[in-house]
């Protein structure tokens, strides 16, 4: 899966924030490594989206840098005043990298 993305090179993976309602979906798609997560850093800001869940279905490869995105985007939720986001959909990636990561129910709740 390749992204082409306003005139930017071609990467593997995408990470969009979504509105569902009055809810904000934090997706990620395909190869999430450090070339997609500082195309998302440079298209959201510098801070992290406070989001209400994550939907990681469709990736295929987790880097620690698309972790890092996951653990922010939870932090600025609950600094926000939200709940912790749900981790609504998981590929078996997402699912394996975040149990060894020790991160699949301490940070982001299923």
């Amino acid at each position: 899966m390749s992204r082409h993305i306003q005139g930017g090179p071609i990467l593997p993976g995408l990470i969009t924030v979504e509105a569902e309602g009055d809810r904000r979906i934090l997706r990620l798609q395909g190869d999430i490594d450090s070339a997609v997560v500082a195309r998302f850093q440079a298209e959201q800001g510098r801070e992290p989206p406070a989001v209400d869940a994550i939907d990681a279905g469709a990736v295929s490869f987790l880097s620690s840098r698309g972790i890092a995105v996951l653990v922010r985007c939870a932090e600025a939720a609950v600094a926000a005043g939200r709940n912790p986001p749900a981790l609504r959909s998981a590929s078996p990636v997402t699912t394996r990298v975040l149990d060894l990561a020790g991160l699949d129910v301490s940070v982001l709740p299923r």
